[in-house]
């Protein structure tokens, strides 16, 4: 199994059964995009498709009551949402009033592309995304080909939150850990990552200095061999641990939001799911 890349600057190892969670350094690597190791090929981007992203933002409030707080799904070794230490600064970025929430992810990275749902089911709630792609994660990596969305060039507007996802890393181009920086950091942005995220890892995430995701909330081999469709579809069903573990983590999201917005809007803060998730992060 190749080492999975949850983390840039350090390396770790925690093996539940067979499955290992091994994080890993970045490297430089080539960007051409012809066929590399194993005669594989870096997958390519499309446009989001409408109905995909609808269901996204559409998961009945039944499912997210039922699902409640985020939870490992029976799969240790995961890290989900938790609460940054108190008497932090509301987290501001850029020339926006609004309270500010940050990712951080690559596009190679399979706990990244699993992420990626359950943030765009949570800030759909508070706003509308435009430019979301559709690809899947390194077919080099651990969990090859886990299928995502891709926020490259996504933007996001709400009077709630300001959202900025940055895809901070490439894909890879030949081999596993031949990705390198695709969206440089600003300075805020470096800061606030280097404040909570000692390794450098990926997924990183900020919601207002209030919840925080610095692991991996979700295991990707749950989303083997699914197309984008398939998992969008899967989250009417509140049994299936696929949507167990997207949804409780967008829950655990939603609830950090809802603590920076006064608990607005309330028809999304008062779902019980959500209230649920706030109880458990301790908020």
């Amino acid at each position: 199994m190749s080492p999975s890349t949850i983390a840039i600057g350090a390396v770790a190892l925690v093996v539940v059964i067979v499955v290992a969670i091994v994080l890993v350094k970045v490297t430089g690597g080539s960007s051409t995009a012809s066929s590399g190791a194993n005669g594989l090929r870096p997958p390519t981007v499309t446009t989001a498709a409408p109905g995909v992203l609808n269901q996204l933002a559409s998961v009945p409030a039944s499912v997210q009551d039922t699902v409640g707080a985020w939870k490992s799904v029976g799969i240790s070794g995961l890290t989900g949402p938790s609460l940054a230490p108190k008497s932090q600064p509301v987290l501001k970025l850029g020339s926006s009033p609004l309270p500010a929430a940050l990712y951080i992810g690559g596009m190679f990275c399979p706990y990244c592309a699993a992420t990626r749902w359950s943030l765009y089911l949570a800030f759909s709630k508070f706003g509308t995304f435009s430019n979301v792609g559709e690809t899947t994660s390194s077919p080099w990596d651990s969990y090859p080909d886990t299928p995502t969305l891709d926020f490259t060039h996504t933007t996001f507007t709400s009077t709630y939150v300001n959202f900025q996802p940055v895809e901070y890393l490439s894909q890879d181009t030949t081999a596993v850990n031949t990705h390198t920086v695709l969206t440089p950091l600003t300075a805020q942005e470096k800061a606030v990552y280097a404040k909570y995220d000692n390794s450098a890892g990926v997924p990183f995430v900020d919601i207002g200095n209030k919840v925080l995701v610095t692991g991996a909330p979700i295991y990707p081999q749950l989303l083997a061999g699914m197309t984008q469709e398939q998992v969008a579809s899967t989250l009417t069903n509140a049994n299936s641990p696929v949507t167990q573990a997207i949804v409780g983590t967008a829950n655990d999201f939603i609830a950090g939001i809802c603590s920076l917005t006064g608990q607005q809007p309330s028809t999304v803060c008062t779902n019980p799911g959500v209230h649920k998730a706030a109880i458990a992060l301790g908020i």
